[in-house]
């Protein structure tokens, strides 16, 4: 019976987990129903403590505060499973509504550096057809060339930094919010 629980969990748990997070917590309550076990107590009154879906969703921010989001697919996923906790549960729909539009502004930040990237290349361009069909001499031809990539290049790093900033922040907000729902969660 405890057998048939664990692969039911287990299965559970690994359509939302990576495998180590799932032998963690797969490890975690076998121990617990091994010492209530040992205790005494029947294995159907410690199975009916345990709902494996409750499971679940209780252990999302604990797993998602303390998982390594080193990836853009590893933070993504993380910030959907967030975000479908926040949504699932009526006392954190407001902490879910909040993290929407912070995803959204993170997302229109991300779309900024990109723009400020695109339109300095596009402007570097033009200026540079600009200045070679211009009456200028080579001098000022090539100070205003000079001047311009520098131009160019701080725009650059700034689209650099912002996209570093938000990815940061996107990082950050996860464990915030996943704090916070874990406490939520307990209310």
């Amino acid at each position: 019976m405890m057998k048939t629980w664990i692969k039911e969990l287990e299965k559970a748990l690994s359509k939302n987990f990576y495998e180590d997070e799932v032998k963690d917590i797969v490890s975690f309550y076998t121990e617990i129903i091994e010492d209530r076990k040992a205790q005494g107590e029947s294995m159907d009154d410690i199975l009916s403590d345990y709902d494996i879906k409750d499971i679940v969703k209780s252990m999302t921010p604990n797993i998602l505060m303390k998982r390594v989001n080193d990836t853009y697919s590893k933070t993504t996923k993380s910030m959907r499973q967030l975000l479908l906790l926040l949504l699932s549960t009526p006392i954190l729909l407001p902490l879910g509504i909040l993290y929407i539009v912070m995803i959204i502004i993170a997302i229109s930040l991300i779309i900024a550096s990109f723009s400020i990237f695109f339109s300095s290349i596009v402007g570097i361009v033009a200026l540079i057809v600009e200045i070679s069909a211009s009456t200028l001499g080579t001098a000022e031809m090539f100070g205003l060339i000079g001047i311009s990539l520098m131009g160019f290049s701080f725009a650059i790093l700034i689209s650099i930094w912002l996209y570093k900033i938000v990815w940061i922040l996107s990082k950050k907000l996860l464990v915030i919010f996943s704090k916070l729902a874990k406490r939520g969660d307990q209310s």
